[in-house]
């Protein structure tokens, strides 16, 4: 299955769980219900700040919710730092300069340099790429933290 896919399963089974309807989703999230519709017709990909917004709201994995994880696990995952602060971070811990990732990946230097400076978020795919360039979850990319 393709991650929009996933996505939809997932955040269905969710909402399953708790018993929510999808106007209550959208009205907890102020997310636009046309949208919403959209997503679930795979017409359209939700943006990584939705994504981060509705895997803060129950509690999960970034990677479970985009199906790159099999299963909802127990670890709750609930704070997501500004991309800009997780980016930071991750670069410092991996040891990797923007310049190696630009070399590394071929993402554009204008793109790494509004993601590190916060004038811009990454797309889904951007975010999906970098983590498999660090060999890590996009949770820990985002560096969430479990409670």
């Amino acid at each position: 299955m393709d991650f929009l896919s996933d996505f939809v399963e997932n955040l269905n089974e969710l909402m399953f769980d708790k018993q929510m309807s999808i106007t209550t989703l959208c009205q907890e999230l102020n997310l636009d219900l046309s949208q919403y519709y959209r997503y679930m017709r795979k017409e359209s990909k939700p943006y990584l700040t939705t994504v981060i917004k509705i895997a803060d709201y129950f509690c999960c994995s970034i990677d479970y919710l985009l199906g790159l994880a099999p299963y909802l696990s127990d670890d709750k995952l609930n704070y997501t730092p500004p991309f800009n602060v997780a980016f930071a971070q991750i670069l410092n811990e991996y040891g990797v300069s923007r310049y190696q990732l630009n070399k590394h990946t071929k993402i554009a230097n204008s793109a790494l340099d509004n993601w590190y400076n916060g004038s811009q978020m990454p797309s889904l795919k951007s975010v999906r790429r970098l983590a498999k360039y660090f060999n890590c979850t996009i949770d820990k990319l985002l560096c969430r933290e479990y409670r």
